[in-house]
């Protein structure tokens, strides 16, 4: 068959095995697929993006969080890291990747991150002042805008009330829905297309300049001649059974592996290549996060408004402060003590601590090639930081007029003055797995680093043991970011197609 530039193509409909011929492969279709897809197609190249999940338009996304599991999430939503705590990990299966899947939050690297990128890592382009242009392009290519207190709403405007009376550091969040009408289901999906995840915006630019996208097609192994990447075997993919169809070849010049920092490993390891060193799966590195829900003596309404709309800094550590909401099955099937009577879930905020993290675990190969076993045992030092965040939202929200505040941990009902809350969050004997928290953004699994011996992949991004093999997404972060990174997997995605670019 001839290329389909231009055209979407569901690899589970074909009716017979084809083989296709193009310059570039981009495996995976989210922040660092899209963004690394723009950047070839803008060079005039043709361009295959394979995407394990499935498309869908607005129209197609239904408001119950059980199909969102179903359809939309890697692993129908049960990916889990096990160690000492049983660790939930959400991660995108479906056109846009997790693009698709998230809040909109758009924060550029912290400058401290990439000067240690720089520094300890070898990494030269990971200058802060260097990059600004292209954290710029970026902002507009995905429509960045800071949310408005309208959009905000009640759920943000309480918890803003606060770290202004406390003089803290905070501000209303960027992020790429800039016409969000506040319907507080991003996790969902955007059912009205307002919010500019990838498949809104750089894959149909990619597509307008001869890209194909192949969605239900999973990457299963890497086709290498004289020591370098010549182009991918892929399946199609039954939405319903994930069983293989229909085998699609791929030759190329260049593959751009950007399944993210779970499904990038697991395909190295699944091919068995650019793992001699044994650090493919190695350093997993998350965002872990907690939170706290407060009671207020007027109706709040948490789910109406933007669903995460505004921070604060954690001072002194590499952690934020971020509003949240859900909707209220999700808080009325957690706690009883929220909803007894039901109607008292409208008296609630609700925000959380995200810290990067210090802790690590590890990717490796399951039963079935479409799922993940991964490992993390939470540091005490990343326990004592969340507890550290538990303490500051409660002063916070204390300070904006709360009469009490949870924290969602067995045996502590609600608190109702700072003392209360002092006792809880400044012990240091409180077992790790007694806090409730979870895991997202999963960064660092396959690391650059300039020496060999302890990376995955040049500061360049091709692997140091493949040739013309690419990683392009959060897998290649060398630590934790300590902030959300669709941006900064862009924006590194990008830098780094445009140095393959330059060197042919």
């Amino acid at each position: 068959m001839d290329f389909p530039q231009g055209e979407t193509l569901d690899a589970a409909s074909l009716e017979r095995d084809e083989t296709f011929s193009c310059d570039a492969v981009v495996i995976g279709s989210g922040a660092g697929g899209a963004a690394a897809a723009w950047q070839l197609c803008e060079a005039g190249l043709s361009v295959a993006i394979l995407e394990e999940g499935r498309k869908f338009e607005p129209s197609q996304v239904s408001t119950k969080y059980s199909w969102s599991l179903q359809n939309l999430y890697a692993e129908r939503g049960t990916t889990v890291a096990l160690g000492n705590i049983y660790l939930p990990m959400a991660r995108g299966r479906v056109v846009g990747g997790s693009t698709f899947l998230n809040a909109a939050i758009c924060f550029r690297t912290p400058d401290r991150v990439l000067q240690t990128w720089a520094r300890d890592y070898g990494v030269g382009w990971a200058d802060p002042q260097a990059l600004a242009p292209t954290f710029e392009e970026v902002e507009r290519a995905i429509g960045v805008a800071k949310t408005r207190p309208d959009q905000g709403k009640a759920n943000a405007l309480l918890f803003k009330a606060g770290v202004d009376a406390l003089k803290l550091e905070g501000d209303f969040i960027s992020r790429n829905a800039a016409a969000c009408v506040g319907c507080g289901i991003c996790q969902m999906g955007c059912p009205l297309g307002l919010k500019g995840s990838v498949d809104r915006n750089l894959i149909p630019h990619a597509l307008s300049r001869g890209a194909a996208l192949f969605p239900s097609a999973r990457a299963v192994n890497l086709i290498i001649e004289n020591g370098a990447a010549v182009g991918v075997e892929a399946y199609g993919v039954d939405a319903a059974t994930e069983e293989r169809k229909r085998k699609l070849t791929f030759r190329c010049k260049k593959v751009f592996l950007c399944a993210g920092a779970i499904g990038t490993p697991l395909f190295l390891l699944r091919a068995g290549v650019a793992n001699g060193t044994g650090q493919v799966g190695e350093n997993l590195r998350v965002h872990l996060a907690s939170g706290v829900v407060a009671r207020f003596p007027q109706i709040v309404d948490m789910w109406h408004g933007a669903q995460q709309g505004y921070y604060a800094h954690l001072p002194g550590e590499n952690a934020v402060l971020e509003t949240f909401s859900a909707t209220p099955e999700v808080f009325a099937t957690q706690y009883s003590e929220y909803s007894k009577p039901v109607k008292r879930l409208r008296d609630l905020a609700g925000c959380g601590v995200m810290i990067g993290d210090v802790s690590k675990g590890r990717v490796r190969l399951a039963d079935h090639e479409a799922r993940s076993k991964l490992s993390y045992d939470v540091d005490r030092a990343d326990h004592l930081v969340l507890l550290k965040g538990f303490e500051a939202l409660s002063r916070i929200y204390f300070a904006a007029g709360a009469i009490e505040v949870h924290f969602g941990m067995p045996g502590v009902g609600p608190l109702s003055k700072m003392s209360e809350v002092e006792k809880i969050t400044r012990r240091t004997d409180i077992p790790v797995d007694e806090l409730p928290q979870y895991a997202s953004h999963p960064m660092g699994t396959a690391r650059m680093h300039a020496d060999p011996k302890l990376g995955v992949v040049k500061p360049d991004g091709e692997t140091h043991q493949v040739k013309n093999l690419v990683i392009a997404d959060a897998s290649v972060f060398p630590t934790s970011l300590g902030v959300n990174p669709q941006i900064s997997v862009m924006t590194t995605s990008v830098t780094l197609t445009r140095l393959q670019l330059a060197r042919g």
